[in-house]
Order: C-alpha cells, then sequence, then structure tokens
C-alpha cells in the first residue's frame, strides 16, 4: 500500500526534482554571465547590443531595452534585471536578456529569413516545427483575421509576405522573428512556421532562439 502511493506520487516528485535541476543551473549560467559581463565596458555592450545607455536615480549607469511589449533594464554593475515597473524580471527572463548580452557581436542583421536549423538549430529543427509552427496550423486553421489580431496584439506587426499571413516581432533589440502562415488549400491543413534573421545565431544561441519562439507561440494561441 504504501510502497503503491510513492509510485503514484513518483512523477510529480520526479518533476519538482527536474525543475529545481534547471532552476539552480539557470542560477549558475546567470552568475557565470555576471562574471563575464562585469569585467567588460557598459558602453561598449549596450553598442552591441542595440541597448539604451541610461543613469539610474543614483547616477549608477544601466542598459535598457524591449523584449517584445515589455521595457526591461540591467542595472550595472550588478547586472539585476527589472521590468518596467521596477520588479525584478523572473529566472528565465534574466538568463535571457544576460545570455544576448553575452553573445551579442554587433553583427548587422540581413533581412533574410531562415529556419532554425540554419542557425545552428539542426538538431532541434524537427521538434520545433512540431511544438511552434505545427500546433499554430492546428490551432487557428483558416481562421487568418483572428490570427492576425493576435499577432498584432502581442507586438508584431504585418509584412508584405511570404505566406498568406506574414508577422514580425522584434523578440531582444537584434532578434527578430517572422510567423508565415499559409491557408489550408482545398481540404488540405494550414501550415506555419516561425523563421529568424539569418544573423539571429550571433546574438542567441540555437536552443534559446527555440525556447524563446517557443513562448511566443504560446502567447499567440487562440
Amino acid at each position: 500500500m504504501n510502497q503503491g502511493n510513492r509510485d503514484d506520487h513518483s512523477p510529480l516528485l520526479d518533476h519538482n526534482a527536474n525543475e529545481q535541476k534547471r532552476q539552480k543551473a539557470l542560477q549558475e549560467r546567470c552568475e557565470q554571465y555576471r562574471e563575464r559581463l562585469k569585467k567588460r565596458d557598459p558602453q561598449e555592450i549596450a553598442g552591441l547590443a542595440a541597448l539604451s545607455l541610461i543613469k539610474k536615480e543614483d547616477g549608477k549607469p544601466a542598459l535598457s531595452g524591449n523584449h517584445l511589449l515589455e521595457t526591461y533594464t540591467i542595472a550595472w554593475p550588478d547586472l539585476t534585471v527589472t521590468d518596467s515597473k521596477g520588479n525584478s524580471a523572473n529566472l528565465n527572463k534574466e538568463a535571457l536578456w544576460l545570455h544576448y548580452l553575452d553573445r551579442a557581436d554587433g553583427s548587422p542583421l540581413t533581412r533574410r529569413w531562415v529556419n532554425l536549423s540554419e542557425i545552428g538549430g539542426l538538431f532541434y529543427q524537427q521538434a520545433f516545427q512540431g511544438y511552434c509552427g505545427d500546433e499554430l496550423a492546428e490551432a487557428w486553421g483558416d481562421n487568418l483575421e483572428g490570427l492576425r489580431e493576435k499577432c498584432l496584439a502581442t507586438g508584431g506587426w504585418e509584412l508584405g509576405g511570404p505566406g498568406d499571413l506574414a508577422v514580425e516581432w522584434r523578440v531582444l533589440p537584434r532578434l527578430p522573428m517572422c510567423l508565415c502562415y499559409r491557408l489550408p488549400a482545398g481540404s488540405g491543413q494550414a501550415w506555419a512556421t516561425m523563421l529568424f534573421d539569418a544573423a539571429a545565431g550571433h546574438y542567441v544561441a540555437a536552443d534559446v532562439a527555440a525556447i524563446t519562439a517557443k513562448e511566443l507561440t504560446d502567447q499567440i494561441k487562440p
């Protein structure tokens, strides 16, 4: 009886343990980013990452930039991340910003849209298409106007193509993403995919790009 109870709860316990490990690993990674970034000039980082260099009320410098519709501030030199209301960013957002600042090398955007495999994510491409593009196509089907309104409400703007609908977001100052959507043809199904600027690898690693696109995908589901 007791053994059965333990077995019944083991998936939840395993999930909690794995999440604790993930959080700890993410915290350690953030500290590594901070240690590297502290040794650099904040003005140089701001230029490479296309952020604004501002002065806080205490006179200390800080970096400021947008993640979709939210403005974040990265204080210097402690590199804490806060939102527009002054609240501390959650660990995932903190890690995203610090990773972006650490990796940004100032490479110009190409305005050429590519899939994840072309920015180093070949290993993730099939799964990525499944949980981003395929899920959106299944969720929205032929409701193009509903999808358009949802995309615009999350900070996107419509492009002139490709597909029946193309929407761009500036996820980070130098990390644009694009949704390409095609309506069902005949008795077929809708098709969608999330694309990246070909220079995205200069600003985030492929796995981070995939995670960030998944978060955006979840925001634009009906």
